[in-house]
């Protein structure tokens, strides 16, 4: 709800409880004090719209998620500035834990309420203390919980029994004033906290920033001193590139360069020649150990017939001797 609506709606409000009240003693002759709730509910209706402001700001959201302490103490303090009926603000985690409160020994503790029971942004009165209980929240997820209570001043009003035009009039200037009140209260408050907010952050960011501007002058000023130096030895490297080239046409248009380059040549000849002499030693040396193998094997042959011939002559010797024995006579 916008500061200009929840103001509208509090005028509204008030208007339409003083025309109940001005018509009233027609229909309800009897004594009638309602001046006091109606006061009590602007002040809870105010108290509503400025919890939702500071429960739902971005700058109060990012605090709780960052966890600076330190910015919502500056929010707490700015807050009871604003509102000096504040009895006590408290802000907690999501578990309850209190991280920020303007009493210090609540810091670290865990708070216990059930004012959140049934809503998450609640304001209650109770022998004439408001207390407010407003969830701080990220779309659906819950960061934390702003408490806090007030007891102002609420003067009686007695209404008389006979209709009255002060009575009107009176309603519709306290409408007009609650509306340039909580306009010019809402609006206060806002600016004075995001101008602190925006000083606070100016005065913490503004020295990493020239220290991060200095760095980035010093980086891009090696950066150019790196480019100078490889421009420097790309410009080296490309002279001695060209001398390397000269001293070699030079070098190789020389007879010395000429007579190596021949021979280079010839030794490659001889090489070739070389190789194939190699070739065919390996060839010659294959040839000679086929041949070996094929000699033993004839050797082997030869003296396996050698035995051979040798077991026939002895069955020779052996075949005479019988045969001299038959022939020679017996005596």
């Amino acid at each position: 709800m916008s500061k200009v609506s929840s103001a509208i709606i509090a005028a509204l409000f008030i208007v339409l409880l003083t025309a109940f009240f001005y018509l009233s003693p027609r229909y309800f002759p009897q004594e009638t004090a309602g001046g006091s709730e109606v006061i009590k509910e602007t002040l809870a209706k105010r108290f509503v719209n400025v919890g939702n402001f500071i429960a739902h700001s971005s700058f109060v959201i990012d605090a709780v998620i960052e966890n600076q302490t330190g910015r919502l103490t500056e929010i707490i303090v700015q807050f009871r500035r604003d509102e000096p009926d504040l009895q006590y603000v408290h802000i907690t985690d999501a578990k309850g834990k209190v991280i920020v409160s303007s009493n210090e020994e609540m810091v670290g503790t865990q708070y216990e309420s059930n004012i959140l029971a049934t809503r998450s942004s609640v304001v209650r009165e109770k022998s004439g203390v408001f207390e407010g209980g407003f969830e701080i929240r990220l779309k659906q997820t819950k960061l934390g919980v702003l408490y806090f209570a007030a007891k102002p001043d609420i003067p009686i009003a007695t209404v008389s029994i006979t209709p009255s035009p002060i009575l009107a009039a009176v309603g519709i200037a306290v409408a007009i004033i609650v509306f340039i009140i909580l306009f010019s209260m809402q609006q206060n408050l806002e600016s004075s906290i995001v101008a602190h907010i925006n000083k606070r952050q100016e005065e913490v960011f503004s020295p990493k920033i020239e220290s991060l501007k200095k760095e980035q002058e010093q980086i891009q000023q090696d950066v150019e001193d790196y480019n100078r130096q490889v421009e420097d030895a790309r410009k080296r490297l490309q002279g001695l590139t060209e001398e390397y080239e000269a001293r070699k046409k030079k070098l190789e248009s020389t007879p010395v360069m000429q007579s190596i380059d021949k021979l280079k040549e010839t030794e490659a000849g001889l090489l070739k020649h070389l190789e194939k002499l190699k070739e065919e030693e390996q060839r010659l040396s294959k040839e000679i150990t086929l041949l070996s193998q094929k000699r033993e094997e004839v050797r082997s042959a030869l003296e396996a017939e050698k035995k051979e011939e040798k077991t026939l002559h002895e069955k020779l010797d052996l075949i005479k001797k019988k045969i001299l024995h038959l022939e020679t006579p017996k005596k």
